[in-house]
């Protein structure tokens, strides 16, 4: 071959690869190369391979998904219940619907006064709820319904205030007091006014110097709380235990004296007596026979919760008073316990 045709086919090939290089380059170009796949962000991929660069078109990797990205919690999961619902005990209970609802304070109290459920600072608590509900279920002028001890009565002609009374075993001064009459001989027919089922009586506890009222029995089984007060007995233990029975009541009493001091007037401001007294006839037990005892007034407030007289029942004036308009001849009982 001459050098001239060497020379040609040289520039031949040259031109010829130069030509391939500028195909080869223009495919590659315009070549779509496939998208790589969507991951959620919390999905490690984690290749099989060597972390190096493919000289040649990538390959179908196994994967392997691992979730979630954020380390797990080893705190506790804590869940926060609601408090439980309190407990209500039956002071609490009657607490509640003082205001509200008297009569089921009464009801509660009552039933819970009776089975001896309360210790002592309990039944305390409960006397005083108690003598707060009977301020309107007793001594106002409402009537609540289904109230088994309060009842209306209506006036008919002829009718007498003190009739009344002896009818339902109350006083005629209790009936002007709760509905509230000024004068006895006011009323007319057609008035209708509020009565208590009586009669009323009373537990004098020693021990507490106290004097319980009590409605339809003294005390136990049967019997409804009223409202209590503070007393003062007889010097010595003097005053007997037992059964009593109201007597013989008297307002601005004469004073008798047994101590040698003679007869000490009404108004005279040395009368121990006070404005009222209350005569006791003993029916049982220590009581039984006796009847120079009574239940009165006194001008030494002093010795009210002491032993100072000599054996009769003194009370506040203003508190004996009260128990003057509850207590009903020949009808209430006084129980004297230790």
């Amino acid at each position: 071959m001459t050098r001239v045709r060497m020379r040609a086919s040289r520039a031949l090939v040259v031109f010829t690869a130069f030509s391939l290089i500028i195909v080869l380059l223009a495919t590659t170009k315009n070549r779509k190369v496939p998208a790589a796949p969507l991951r959620p962000a919390n999905v490690l991929l984690i290749s099989n391979t060597p972390a190096t660069r493919p000289t040649t078109a990538p390959t179908a990797a196994p994967i392997v998904a691992i979730a979630p990205t954020t380390q797990p919690s080893t705190r506790p999961i804590v869940i926060e219940l609601p408090p439980p619902a309190p407990i209500l005990t039956p002071l609490m209970e009657a607490r509640g619907k003082l205001i509200s609802d008297p009569l089921s304070t009464r009801r509660i109290l009552s039933d819970e006064l009776q089975v001896g459920h309360f210790n002592p600072a309990e039944q305390d608590e409960a006397r005083e709820l108690l003598a707060k509900a009977n301020e309107q279920l007793v001594f106002s002028r409402r009537v609540f319904r289904d109230d088994p001890l309060v009842t209306t009565h209506t006036i008919q002609p002829g009718d007498r205030l003190l009739k009344i009374a002896l009818g339902f075993n109350i006083t005629p001064e209790l009936l002007m007091h709760i509905n509230p009459i000024k004068d006895p001989k006011l009323i007319r027919p057609g008035q209708q006014i509020k009565v208590i089922r009586g009669p009323f009586h009373a537990v004098v506890n020693k021990g507490r110097f106290a004097m319980d009222i009590y409605l339809g029995a003294p005390g136990g089984p049967g019997s409804t709380f009223v409202t209590s007060y503070r007393v003062g007995l007889g010097k010595d233990d003097s005053t007997p235990v037992g059964i009593w029975k109201a007597e013989r009541k008297l307002k601005n009493p004469v004073y008798y004296s047994p101590r040698g001091e003679g007869i000490i007037a009404a108004d005279d401001p040395k009368n121990p007596l006070g404005e009222y007294r209350i005569g006791l006839a003993g029916v049982d037990g220590s009581a039984l026979g006796k009847s120079s005892y009574g239940i009165h007034g006194t001008i030494d407030p002093s010795s009210i919760g002491r032993e100072e007289s000599m054996g009769c029942i003194r009370m506040r004036n203003e508190d004996v008073a009260v128990v003057y308009e509850l207590l009903v001849e020949g009808k209430s009982l006084i129980v004297v316990r230790d």
